[in-house]
Formats: C-alpha cells, structure tokens, sequence
C-alpha cells in the first residue's frame, strides 16, 4: 500500500515560485539555508522540494533563500544545485544568476534526493549505492550512514540521502548491522523507500514518490476487441498535462492494466504503481508521460497474450496451445492507439511510444514492438516467457529482421532467478539477449537486466520499472 508523508494534499504539483527579492543572503542567513538552522544541508534541499510540491510553506524569507542559484525564482533546479554543492560536484553560486528562456528540452540532473522511511524502527540507516557492472560504490559495506530525516505524521523517520544515478545504478538500505533490502535498482525516476515485506537480509522495498499526494488523473473506457468482448482501458495523464501544448507527450502501453495503479485493482496480485516513478522523474526537473494500462486480468490472458510464430514446446501445449497474440496486437494497433492518440495530447512518434509487460505481458511486449517498429520506439520486456518457443521457431521467426537496422526499437529485458518461474525463464532470456546481441542488434539499444534474488511478482517488476522507465527513454 503506497504511505503518504504527510497530510494528503489535493494540489498540483507547482514547478516555479515566484519571489519577490533576490539576494546572496538575508541579514541573518546564508543563501540556500531554507530551514534556517545555520548550515546547508541536504534537508535544505528538500524543504525546497516540499514547498514546490505545496507540502510545506515557504515563507517569504525562506522564499529568498531558496533562490540558491540566484535567478529571481525557487524551482527544482535550485534543489537540485544544493545537491551539487554538497556532493563537491559545484561550487555555490557568489553573484546573480542571469535568468534565461526555458528550455523545451528535458533537463534532468544525476543528481537526486533518495528518501527512505524507517519503518522498521532501526536505530541507524544507511545507504549503499554501487554499480552492477563497474562494482564501483559508494565506500565499503554497509556504506554512507545517512543522519538527514524528517518526521512523518506516522511519527516515523524519513531519511533523504544524495544518489549520483550516473555512477550507481543500485541500492541497498541496510542498519548497518543485521537488517537490509534486497538489491533495489536506482534511478533519476526513483524517490522514496519503505520496507514493504520480508525480514533479515531479504527485505524487499517497497516505492512511493516523495511528492505528497498523486497529482495525476486515471480515467478508464472500455473498447470493443475484435472477439466481441470489451475490454477496460486505463488512461493516467501527469499533473503537468495540457491537451493543448505544442510539445506532445510521451506515452507508454502497459500489459496487465488491472495491476498497474493503486486505485483499481481486480486480483490481489498488487500494483507496479508506476505513477510513482513518473512523479518522482518529474519531482527531478523531468516532462510527465500518459501511462496507457491494458486489461488482461481473465481467463484469455495465455491465449492473448501469447504470439502465434510457431507451435509452444510440448510442455506448455496444454496451456499457451492457442495463440492470438496477433488478434491482441492488432487490438493495441488498430484500437487503443488510435483512441489515445485522438482523446489525448499523445505523440504519434515511436521514439515517444514505449510498450511493456511483464511474464506473458512482456513475450506479448516484445512481439508488439517488434512487429510494429513504425509505432513503437521502446519494448520493455520484464521476465518475458520467452521459454515457450523452442530455438528452431525463434530462429525461424527472428530471421525475417535486420538487427543492424538504426530502425530497431529500445529494447530492456529483466529478468529475476529466485522462484521457480523465473528461473525457468532465466536461460531462455539469456539465450535472447545473446541471440539478439550476435546477430548485430545495437549494444546501445538492448539492456539486460539480471536479479538474482527476484522473483515473478509485481512487487520486482514494481521495483525494476523506475530504471526501465529511464534506460528507455533517458531523459
């Protein structure tokens, strides 16, 4: 269940406030010390978070003093060059800053704030940060004690530490002592942990975005599939969308809409909670994106959600024996599309339209994406079961592809090895990734993700979608 920190707000998430002097420091403050308690310091920055996001009230000195680089206005970047200066990674600032023309551009900084709610009551926290494929970290194990917390109105501490999200891709909140998380990827679309379940060295964390309550709004239809059912459709637009700017949105398809949101869920199998990670991108200076979610949850899933590019291997017959993966992609094509693209501000482009699913959702994804290239730029193919099709029929079916193409799609596989599924699938998404990678996909273009330790839920997949979210679209 998503923990709120503080009262819930219905508010919009505010991305500049306007101020009404600008100065180096106010009679008794250094510039960029907001909560006024003689330094600066991480807390600082996220007082000015809180404010831009109305979960606090900036005063009208603390107004001045949040204007760290001096521009005339409080906005995220000022956060975000607090961070820098603390991490030795800038100098702060000794004179006005010029304002300038907003950039259209997306700016997103490496730098972000991570926020981790000690629910467990441990008596001290700390944050180790490495990358899975240079090792480096953050210091030797269980790395940076973090002191920065707040208090949230369930009296318990938050913590907030500085993650470099160019260096380190993972993360792991132990006490430094006997207790830790699994291995938690980390991105400029991760914001805030709590431990949601396990214990001792398998913790598993939970997400929130440290934003105070969701700004967006989910809306659901149905649409008529070809087969004469109907089928529910979820559309979530960000706090920042407008039906009419210039610049269009970023969409993305997703598999299994009835376990994508906290507000609608029609199984006990838990949500990704993906508004979370596109809140926390855009609490870090990045554009909202449409999340398009999909109802699978019936009795016609492995048949839908299973491609017909050859026969199943004899042990799967029973269950995946008939296929209309195509009926289903020409569903998403033809209907759901169209419908987005004509009810919403959504870019036509692929390099804007990203589709991903997860187990059966994600085998779907990738044939989706590859069948359709000219819709879309991105597949997210998480625990895909690939393992249904034997390597006669994936060779026969991928030799119909020119993988040195710059017309191929973006592609993110994960997959975890700690259940009995996935580590049936393990091997064969291996074999995919290596397949695709000999026969000349771009190196730029295709990430594997592995975890050792995940297993075939929506709380990995919920967990692995923030740095899919980035890899995809590297904002």
């Amino acid at each position: 269940m998503k923990r709120a920190l503080s009262v819930v707000l219905a508010v919009i998430l505010v991305l500049s406030v306007a101020i009404t002097a600008n100065a180096y420091s106010t009679a008794k403050y250094q510039n960029g010390d907001v909560n006024r308690d003689g330094r600066l310091s991480i807390s600082d920055a996220t007082e000015i978070q809180r404010g831009l996001a109305a979960i606090t009230i900036l005063y009208e000195e603390q107004e001045i003093l949040a204007d760290y680089n001096l521009d005339g206005s409080v906005n995220v970047t000022d956060a975000t060059n607090i961070q820098r200066v603390l991490a030795n990674l800038a100098e702060a600032p000794s004179e006005p800053i010029t304002p300038t023309q907003p950039s259209t551009e997306e700016k997103v900084d490496d730098i972000v704030n991570i926020y981790f709610t000690n629910n467990k009551s441990w008596t001290d926290v700390y944050f180790y940060m490495y990358n899975s494929t240079s090792e480096v970290s953050n210091g030797e194990w269980p790395g940076q004690k973090i002191t920065n917390y707040s208090v949230n109105d369930y009296g318990e501490k938050v913590y907030c530490g500085v993650a470099d999200t160019s260096k380190y891709d993972r993360i792991i909140f132990n006490n430094g002592a006997d207790r830790q998380t699994v291995n938690t990827a980390l991105s400029k679309a991760s914001s805030g942990f709590y431990i949601e379940s396990g214990k001792g060295t398998s913790m598993v964390p939970g997400l929130y975005a440290y934003t105070g309550a969701d700004a967006g709004k989910l809306v659901t239809t149905n649409l008529e599939y070809s087969s004469g059912y109907n089928k529910k459709i979820w559309v979530w637009t960000p706090a920042d969308y407008s039906p009419t700017d210039a610049k269009k949105y970023k969409t993305i398809y997703i598999m299994d809409g009835q376990n994508l949101f906290d507000a609608d869920h029609s199984d006990n199998y838990g949500g990704w909670q993906v508004t979370d990670a596109v809140e926390s991108l855009m609490a870090n200076g990045g554009r909202g994106m449409i999340i398009v979610g999909i109802d699978n949850g019936n009795s016609k899933r492995d048949s839908e959600l299973t491609p017909d590019i050859g026969d199943v291997k004899p042990i799967y017959q029973k269950e995946f024996g008939v296929r209309t993966g195509k009926e289903f992609s020409n569903f998403v094509v033809n209907k759901v599309m169209p419908y987005v693209q004509a009810n919403y501000n959504s870019s036509t482009l692929p390099e804007d339209n990203a589709i991903v699913g997860s187990s059966s959702g994600g085998l779907e994804s990738f044939y989706i994406g590859m069948e359709n290239m000219d819709k879309f730029g991105h597949i997210g193919a998480l625990s895909p079961a690939f393992a249904l099709f034997d390597e006669n029929v994936w060779n026969t079916y991928l030799g119909k592809y020119d993988f040195t193409s710059s017309k191929m799609p973006r592609l993110y596989i994960y997959n975890g090895n700690a259940d009995s599924v996935e580590k049936e699938l393990y091997a064969d998404t291996i074999g995919m990734y290596d397949r695709l990678s000999n026969d000349g996909y771009n190196s730029d273009k295709i990430t594997l993700v592995l975890e050792e330790k995940g297993y075939h839920n929506e709380g990995y997949w919920r967990l692995i979608f923030p740095h899919m979210l980035c890899r995809c679209y590297q904002p």
